[in-house]
């Protein structure tokens, strides 16, 4: 992984009230939870990196998705102000999948490189139909908010920078990716929608991982997961707010 260390700054977009079964599979029903929408921002080596950047606003959301609150401060330019990140000096914005509510925003990251999975692109132009929605994809009528991005394409793992890993993680999606960040307190690995919630990662008694219940293909979930233990030191969710219990880590 090489010998830099990163810091990663976790910031809240907006907050959204969902029901805890499409989170955590078959658990929980007629439960809703609170969840965070995240941009995490890692830095160190002298480099700047965004994963993720945040949802569509709240008119939007309410029209074609789920509402949602968004507090002035979670207003995606004055929460990354607060968390002393000037989007323009962004060197390199990692898109983890595709979704409405992970891949706004860009025209923030003036100076910045975008680098999705080939398959992620491919697949988000013309989805399942089930999926078509949370892709604001073409075959819906709606142009996705990333079209005019243009993107570095990947196919599969990528060392991003020394320290700095791209892990291909299809389960989610088919062209999910994950950060895998070295730090001065172990590997972090940015689990995104693969691992909404900590609960995900803990399991119950029928055994550990527990699946959301979005997903494009379920061995394929399970063989990242397994990989991702073997990976990481420590894992990030992609929608908990315990993570924002803390303001950085690493």
């Amino acid at each position: 992984m090489g010998g830099t260390y990163y810091t990663i700054t976790p910031v809240s977009v907006r907050t959204l009230t969902i029901e805890r079964p499409q989170f955590v599979w078959g658990q929980g029903w007629g439960t809703d939870i609170q969840c965070p929408a995240l941009m995490f921002y890692v830095e160190g080596g002298g480099r700047r990196i965004m994963v993720d950047t945040g949802c569509a606003d709240p008119e939007w959301a309410t029209k074609y998705h789920k509402p949602f609150t968004r507090k002035p401060e979670q207003d995606p330019a004055r929460a990354l102000e607060a968390a002393g990140v000037n989007p323009a000096e962004i060197d390199i914005v990692v898109a983890t999948h595709l979704h409405w509510d992970h891949c706004y925003n860009h025209e923030l990251f003036t100076n910045a490189r975008f680098v999705v999975q080939r398959l992620e692109l491919e697949y988000a132009a013309s989805p399942h139909p089930i999926f078509a929605n949370v892709y604001e994809a073409p075959t819906t009528g709606m142009a996705p908010a990333y079209s005019n991005t243009r993107f570095e394409v990947l196919d599969g793992d990528h060392d991003l920078a020394d320290g700095l890993k791209l892990i291909f993680a299809p389960g989610h999606t088919p062209g999910m990716q994950c950060p895998l960040i070295n730090t001065a307190k172990g590997l972090y690995y940015i689990a995104g929608d693969n691992a909404p919630l900590y609960e995900n990662l803990e399991g119950n008694r029928f055994g550990r991982p527990i699946p959301g219940m979005i997903y494009e293909n379920l061995g394929t979930y399970y063989e990242t997961f397994r990989r991702m233990e073997r990976l990481a030191d420590h894992v990030l969710p992609g929608h908990d707010m315990k993570v924002l219990d803390q303001r950085q880590y690493g």
